[in-house]
């Protein structure tokens, strides 16, 4: 089996860090097969048969110099061209070629790294491009929103691509990550999505693999893996009813003294008479009624004393 070689990880470049990681000469030391990008993520590469390509985001396709530039994150291996050819067939969009590569990665071993090379006619071509990275690096979720894409119809070309088991996590690749190149090496970038009527399918299988880390000095003070952990949430605990008798104390009344009662009533009596005649009422008074006169008639006129009685009583005094 052969043996892969990457530059940086996939978590580095997820958090911003486009660095310079590895020249391109050194990078194609290990060998002639691969993807990934260039210093300040400047483009998509794409390596085939030992040259370093870049899909641009103007739509262009450059050959990388060596001293141009440096390789921010990638991986290549020395590919194996004598191995089985398997075709494939009715491939309707990009979903559908990764369940075909899928299902012969399960058959070959699920647990290692695979390298492919396909080529053939592809009715449609979607692939995506980013310009050139300045500092302040921004994370790749922001760029990713600024990329270029481009659709291409009924051309020739090659896709790489390269497979990272599961286990393996945000390291490297998450599962398969192919880019494109025109035959006409004038068309490429990071493939988003396609169509072919059938294909040709070449792939190697990788159990030793090689990471070069970052010297920069964003990428030594970075922290991670270490991500906020949610609380666990606590078991519901069961709480069984139970009848409690609650005794609740009633204050017994004040016994107010029958003196301090005659007081306040005596005060509040004489704070009514001072107000009351000073209050007005339009509430009309009962008519009083007038006492009844009583006719002379009805009166008992009193008795007249004989002249003969009144001498009588007058010798009664003087005896």
């Amino acid at each position: 089996m052969a043996r892969l070689f990457q530059a940086s990880t996939a978590s580095a470049l997820e958090k911003g860090h486009y660095d310079y990681t590895i020249s391109i000469e050194y990078f194609l030391r290990n060998g002639d097969t691969g993807i990934g990008t260039y210093n300040g993520h400047n483009g998509e590469a794409i390596f085939l048969d030992g040259i370093a390509y870049n899909g641009c985001a103007s739509g262009e396709v450059k050959i990388m110099d060596y001293p141009q530039t440096g390789i921010t994150f990638g991986a290549i291996t020395k590919f194996e061209n004598e191995v089985p050819e398997i075709p494939i067939e009715n491939i309707t969009d990009l979903e559908t070629l990764k369940k075909l590569l899928n299902e012969q990665c399960q058959s070959m071993g699920p647990n290692y790294f695979y390298v492919a090379k396909i080529c053939g006619h592809f009715n449609q071509v979607t692939v995506t491009s980013s310009y050139k990275q300045r500092k302040p690096f921004r994370p790749l979720s922001i760029v990713r929103k600024e990329m270029r894409s481009y659709t291409y119809k009924d051309l020739d070309g090659v896709l790489v691509g390269v497979y990272a088991p599961k286990f393996i996590g945000d390291i490297s690749f998450n599962g398969w990550c192919l880019h494109f190149l025109s035959k006409d090496k004038l068309k490429g970038g990071k493939l988003v999505e396609m169509s072919s009527p059938a294909l040709k399918v070449k792939i190697n299988s990788i159990d030793k693999w090689e990471i070069k880390l970052s010297n920069s000095k964003g990428f030594i003070a970075e922290s991670f893996g270490e991500e906020k952990e949610e609380p666990a949430e606590k078991p519901i605990e069961k709480v069984e009813a139970k009848e409690e008798v609650v005794k609740i104390e009633v204050p017994a009344k004040e016994e107010i003294p029958v003196e301090k009662i005659k007081k306040t009533v005596k005060k509040t009596v004489e704070k009514v008479i001072e107000v009351a005649p000073s209050v007005k009422t339009d509430v009309p008074s009962e008519p009083v009624e007038e006492p009844v006169q009583e006719k002379v008639e009805d009166k008992v006129k009193p008795k007249k004393t004989s002249t003969k009685a009144k001498k009588e009583t007058k010798t009664e005094d003087k005896e």
